[in-house]
């Protein structure tokens, strides 16, 4: 239990997550009475701001203090909330004398924006970097990543004029062969939910029909296509063909630049499923064996083997898809660092175009959040040592970071991380993880962002995760897309 006063009781959802790096899950109280307490002030002289923390914990007192700037004027209330966990954080530092994180305060999904807007200001590599090292106590290669990875993606990013004409689609298929042991998403067992996949494709089909048309109508085109799930080929040969062909006639348009079909599960992909996709133009296809170790694979309930991973892989090559993505875990239960080895010089044997590295993120909604006494999640250092076989994987393939992203409960603080050859970049990634284009999510689950050019601000909105109510409420899904889009055209 940690006491808070001063400021930081009205901060407390801006330290919070600080704090927890250092004591992780600890109550939070608004007292100056407990044996550990954080007493906060913020203040401002002239144009400079600054914020002062003291630790105080069985009788002795550390503290703290961190001054800035601000780049604008209007941006002071942010720059307080940067201070507040910046001098937060070197205090708990100080005092612990641990370093928790080598992300240091960037505790956030999406830590590449922060690179983007100062480099929207002309800010040169190295003084980005410098910053971060300063201002948001990364570690330097972490800086170094990010800024390097915000560098790759800039010819990537939509003019504030292309983003008022271009938009991204993500359609969400629920289903899968099985629901693995780390799974969060809406993601429901084909065989044993197989009444519901027909009247969810009728929904589906309506809900691509009806965008579609208003994008058409609009005249504002789908850069990219993403079909995603769950596993989207667990459908069987007829219902993909349905989806493709709605796709087809209603979204893919001539200067669609990629489609990408989640063919995830290696088990669902054979020679008609993987020529259909073939036939309907799919650029990008996921193969995604999370681990290449077959005692894994039984472990987190995959079921199908890594056979199935070489003969899917094998198949596809056939059709000449553009671009192959495999991803992988790290972390998985029972894995060690020589599993992750091998699995790496596995994929490294198949050369596909992207890989993806997904650190394991231990989620409310996965049923190993509820087994952890049966699978204890990897150490730091063992995270670490993993996340270093798979980026020498990467290196050994010629391959370049360009998108990155964070989730809360990683394995070592650590960060899932896409790879990719010269152009082979995934479009939707990046444009999906920078929040400068809007993105329609149609299906189960699927998320919505809509974003205004002039400010880049957006306002995400989402589908119902449980099918049925998705199917319940489609019309008032619809009818909010479309005056979105119609709001969007004003723009």
């Amino acid at each position: 239990m940690i006491g808070l006063s001063g400021a930081a009781i009205d901060f407390i959802g801006t330290i919070q997550d600080i704090i927890w790096l250092f004591y992780p899950g600890a109550a939070l109280i608004p007292e100056d009475k407990n044996s550990t307490y954080i007493h906060l002030e913020l203040g401002q002289q002239g144009v400079e701001l600054w914020a002062e923390a003291q630790l105080y914990q069985s009788g002795a007192a550390t503290a703290r203090r961190e001054t800035a700037i601000p780049l604008m004027a209007e941006e002071a209330p942010n720059e307080f909330k940067r201070l507040a966990r910046l001098v937060v954080y070197r205090v708990l530092q100080a005092r612990t004398g641990q370093t928790p994180s080598p992300w240091g305060i960037m505790t956030g999904i999406r830590p590449t924006k922060v690179v983007h807007r100062l480099m929207d200001g002309g800010w040169a590599v190295d003084k980005v970097r410098d910053y971060l090292v300063e201002k948001y106590a990364l570690r330097p290669d972490k800086a170094t990543l990010i800024t390097d990875i915000a560098h790759w993606q800039r010819p990537f990013l939509l003019s504030r004029e292309q983003a008022r004409h271009l938009v991204a689609v993500y359609i969400g298929i629920p289903f899968c062969p099985s629901r693995c042991l780390y799974c969060s998403f809406p993601s429901y067992s084909i065989k044993r939910h197989r009444n519901m996949v027909e009247p969810f494709m009728k929904s589906l089909l309506e809900e691509i029909k009806l965008v579609g048309e208003s994008l058409q109508a609009h005249g504002l085109k789908v850069q990219t296509i993403y079909l995603g799930g769950g596993t989207p080929t667990s459908l069987n040969l007829d219902q993909l063909r349905c989806l493709l062909e709605a796709v087809q006639s209603y979204l893919k348009q001539p200067d669609t630049r990629e489609f990408t079909v989640e063919g995830g599960r290696p088990d669902t992909l054979n020679q008609d499923v993987l020529g259909l996709l073939a036939q309907y133009g799919v650029t990008r296809l996921s193969i995604n064996p999370q681990s290449m170790n077959q005692q894994t694979l039984e472990t987190i309930g995959r079921a199908h083997t890594v056979e199935d991973v070489y003969r899917a892989v094998e198949l596809a090559r056939q059709f000449n898809f553009p671009t192959l993505n495999m991803d992988l875990i790290i972390g998985l239960p029972g894995e060690t660092t020589r599993d992750v080895s091998q699995t790496v010089a596995r994929i490294v044997k198949l050369k596909p175009e992207n890989l993806t590295v997904h650190a394991l993120a231990l989620k409310r909604a996965s049923d190993l959040k509820q087994r952890l006494d049966q699978f204890p999640p990897a150490t730091a250092d063992e995270a670490v040592a993993m996340w270093q076989e798979t980026a020498q994987g990467a290196r050994k393939l010629e391959m370049h970071p360009y998108y990155m992203y964070r989730q809360k409960q990683m394995v070592g603080n650590l960060e899932n991380i896409g790879y990719t050859l010269p152009g082979h970049e995934c479009i939707y990634n990046i444009q999906m993880i920078e929040e400068r284009q809007t993105i329609i999510g149609l299906g189960v689950g699927a998320g919505s962002k809509w974003v205004n050019p002039d400010t880049w601000n957006l306002i995400n909105e989402y589908n119902a995760k449980e099918p049925r109510q998705y199917m319940e409420r489609l019309a008032e899904y619809i009818g909010r897309k479309l005056k979105h889009i119609d709001d969007l055209k004003k723009l």
